[in-house]
């Protein structure tokens, strides 16, 4: 099985599809990637191996407790890249009925959680169907209905208003270099969607943005070009730059 690039990443999802299809037994429905790894776009130091589980059913508290324990085995191993898994298991009714207030489990550095899916959960949708990687099961688009470039725009507003409003007066998150990097280059995604009705990379959202938008060019490019442990200090432009997509989201 070689679904990515990566040598170490395809013998990990190996192990970790056979301990899920054990776990779930005749519940298990496929397997899939989709985020950075599915783009092309994976950056070792800072990206997550996204996984999408998806279960002919709701799955059971016996067999999440199971699974959870899996996921705490897996990140407490020495196998590289293990720490990096951000796994979601999805009913299969979930994909073709978008209920941003439903809830799913998922399980990422190490934890276990019970969220709601929210407006981005159609972006990730969309992603996936476009550009999922499978690991095993049928083909993706066979599972997500088609979401519509106007669907997908309004999911990206929505987003806006309901998260990164709300986020904005968060210090505590935007003082950390890697969240103002994943800020800023999510917010270049956003413009690029929002122009074009299409997901693509953050890396090449933000290439498309920097010929656009000399005002940003310099806060882009530091985001780009930053490394794990460096200090960006851009707190303030930051926040200017998401208060700027909000407002241009109007004008879609």
């Amino acid at each position: 099985m070689k679904p990515t690039k990566y040598k170490e990443i395809n013998e990990l999802l190996q192990q970790l599809l056979t301990q899920i299809k054990s776990i779930l037994a005749d519940k298990f429905v496929g397997m899939y990637i989709g985020g950075s790894l599915s783009s092309d776009s994976f950056q070792c130091e800072t990206s997550d191996i996204d996984c999408y589980i998806i279960a002919a059913s709701k799955l059971s508290k016996s067999v999440l407790k199971n699974i959870e324990r899996m996921h705490n085995q897996f990140y407490l191993s020495k196998l590289k890249y293990a720490q990096k898994i951000e796994a979601s298991y999805i009913p299969q009714k979930d994909l073709l009925h978008f209920n941003p207030s439903g809830i799913r489990p998922y399980f990422n550095e190490g934890c276990y959680y019970l969220g709601e899916y929210g407006n981005n959960y159609i972006i990730e949708l969309h992603v996936l169907r476009e550009k999922g990687i499978s690991i095993s099961g049928p083909d993706i688009k066979s599972l997500i209905k088609k979401i519509s470039p106007q669907d997908l725009i309004l999911a990206i507003q929505k987003n806006l208003h309901e998260y990164w409003e709300v986020i904005l007066s968060d210090l505590s998150k935007f003082k950390r270099s890697d969240y103002q990097v994943f800020a800023i280059l999510t917010m270049c995604r956003t413009l690029y969607s929002l122009e074009t009705g299409a997901i693509t990379s953050k890396i090449e959202a933000a290439q498309w943005t920097l010929q656009r938008l000399d005002r940003w060019k310099n806060l882009i490019e530091h985001a780009i070009t930053w490394n794990p442990g460096q200090e960006l200090n851009k707190v303030d432009e930051t926040q200017q730059f998401i208060k700027y997509t909000i407002n241009k989201c109007h004008d879609y």
